[in-house]
């Protein structure tokens, strides 16, 4: 009789864990996903278990789960993100950027950076060592009037973008206030730039109280140096020597900065970051230097910028369990949670999954962390590219293999 109880219950544990199989056969019986190129790869945390799924050495187009790589860099290699380098001299403070992205910025302003410049009378900006590129390969020529495609820079500042609102009493309201700004209530666009040049054409009528709209502006060396005369009240004077025998400051708000990039899937902060790790081991503050150091902790993974904006970038889904597996090894689950959007769009349920979503058109992704209903936690990443059918079908699909997964481990 014992022999047939333990039978039963190996039996019943054996088959309550998920399997490539059962991944295949939910694969197999959704309509929505047909037509699709689909890779799912899934794995438990806290068992020395093989990575089960379908497809898991396929190469995808990541799109916006490249953020998960990037923040993996930046905790991978120090989790010290450093804001300013600098050198104090009487009253006079001597800088050199770092490519830090969040001073005076519209969404995620640093004010203790601002504060640490405003102390001083006197601020001189020293050259960098740089090697970057206002966009990534891939990068949509485009959409350069769009949020999501602001400049790279070697210091963002208003996160290289204006911002427009029209405030209580009908005014319309633009920050940072340098730009030529015309009127024409004949567009129909909201705001438009010049390609070439900071010249914006605003039709007021299309804007709504309350509405806030951004639109990138043309970077260079000298309109961050105007930029940041603005931004302090202050003169900034320019020298051309780098700055020799520097403190660095440190951010303390890594967490802020990882959630920017993971819940908000801010593209010039992940950018940043990736410059970023490339000045504090290479001393030069470079996307693609940032983006070789990245792709050296994980295999599997051909990336081309810091945020999944290019379609150049390939990982397989068994390469982003490894990237998820790392952090959750380096950081641990409570600060998962606190930098990882949760449940995807399922509402009214108790969290129970974390995960970064990746958007091109015609390819949707969403990897993470689940607890299931047994209290096992699991590594998952769902790529599906090439869907031709509605994109919130993709996403119903999603939902139904989470609540599958949840239910089934």
């Amino acid at each position: 009789m014992k022999k047939i109880i333990l039978l039963v219950f190996f039996s019943s544990s054996l088959f309550s864990q998920i399997s490539s199989k059962k991944i295949e056969n939910w694969i197999s019986k959704n309509n929505d996903l047909d037509g699709s190129v689909i890779s799912i790869a899934v794995k438990r945390i806290d068992k020395e278990k093989k990575i089960v799924g379908s497809g898991i050495d396929t190469y995808m187009t990541p799109a916006s789960n490249v953020k998960i790589s990037t923040v993996l860099g930046s905790i991978y290699y120090g989790d010290t993100i450093p804001i300013i380098n600098y050198k104090v001299l009487n009253d006079t403070l001597k800088i050199s950027p770092t490519g830090y992205p969040l001073l005076s910025h519209p969404k995620y302003r640093d004010k203790d950076l601002e504060k640490f410049i405003k102390d001083f009378k006197h601020i001189v900006y020293h050259n960098p060592k740089i090697d970057l590129n206002k966009y990534g390969p891939g990068w949509a020529w485009d959409d350069y009037n769009s949020y999501y495609q602001a400049e790279r820079s070697e210091m963002p500042i208003y996160g290289n973008v204006v911002q427009i609102i029209k405030n209580s009493n009908g005014e319309i309201e633009v920050t940072p206030n340098i730009y030529k700004i015309i009127f024409d209530f004949k567009q129909k666009n909201k705001i438009l730039r010049s390609e070439k040049e900071n010249k914006f054409f605003i039709n007021p009528s299309l804007i709504k109280f309350g509405d806030t709209i951004y639109s990138p502006f043309i970077t260079s060396r000298k309109n961050t140096i105007s930029l940041l005369e603005n931004s302090l009240g202050n003169k900034v004077e320019f020298k051309k020597d780098e700055l020799k025998d520097y403190n660095t400051l440190n951010t303390t708000q890594s967490n802020k900065i990882y959630s920017a990039i993971l819940k908000d899937s801010d593209n010039l902060i992940s950018e940043s970051i990736a410059a970023n790790i490339s000045l504090r081991l290479n001393d030069t503050i470079s996307v693609d230097k940032g983006v070789r150091l990245i792709q050296n902790i994980s295999k599997q993974i051909e990336l081309f910028d810091g945020s999944g904006l290019s379609r150049y970038n390939l990982v397989t889904p068994k390469s982003v369990i490894s990237s998820l597996h790392d952090i959750y090894n380096l950081i641990g689950f409570d600060r998962i949670k606190k930098i990882f959007p949760k449940n995807y769009i399922i509402q009214n349920e108790k969290d129970f999954v974390w995960g970064k979503t990746g958007t091109l058109k015609n390819n949707h992704n969403y990897s993470g962390y689940i607890i299931t209903d047994k209290n096992r936690r699991y590594i998952f990443s769902i790529m599906i590219n090439h869907f031709t059918n509605d994109l919130s079908k993709i996403k119903e699909a999603i939902v139904d293999f989470l609540i599958y997964l949840k239910s089934n481990s």
